[in-house]
């Protein structure tokens, strides 16, 4: 009944500050079923892959919603992670605007093979609840050094943030 999360470089002020870490199945509450509440709160769920890109589309002042663009992998749009970013606490003054309320902070991520956290002030990391065609798990992924958001499948033994999106 305990949710599992890791804190970077476990120490739990970082969770405080930038949120916990969490791996897919566990984020999933051990369900496949794309759009599930897992450890949202009632009446929230985590975001599929498509809702992910509809945010994108909505944000970016070049490439609106819909456009194929955002079914590329690695980095893409616009300016998409720029208005998501929070205006402090980036890596070399890498802050964004913060334009929508997003509010992202960088909070890093674990790797799952070496159990090191890394980039907690230079990236972040969000989980989909969607699983790519090759069985992984599609996560977006802003830097301080990049306007644009990364798309790309990766293990779901991966730690990472997660935002839910009212129901």
């Amino acid at each position: 009944g305990i949710i599992e999360k890791y804190c970077y470089d476990n120490d739990e002020s970082n969770s405080n500050r930038f949120g916990g870490l969490y791996q897919w199945d566990e984020m999933m509450q051990y369900t496949t079923q794309q759009g599930t509440q897992g450890i949202c709160p009632e009446g929230w769920h985590i975001p599929t892959d498509d809702e992910w890109k509809i945010l994108e589309g909505t944000v970016d002042s070049q490439y609106g919603v819909g456009n194929p663009i955002w079914n590329q992998i690695g980095f893409r749009g616009f300016d998409a992670g720029k208005n998501l970013k929070s205006t402090d606490g980036w890596y070399l003054n890498g802050n964004g605007t913060d334009t929508f309320g997003f509010t992202s902070f960088p909070g890093g991520r674990r790797c799952y093979y070496s159990n090191t956290f890394y980039y907690i002030d230079s990236s972040n990391f969000f989980w989909s609840s969607s699983e790519s065609n090759s069985g992984n798990s599609w996560r977006y992924h802003m830097k301080y050094d990049y306007d644009n958001i990364s798309r790309h499948h990766v293990y779901k033994t991966y730690a990472f943030s997660v935002r839910c999106l009212k129901d």
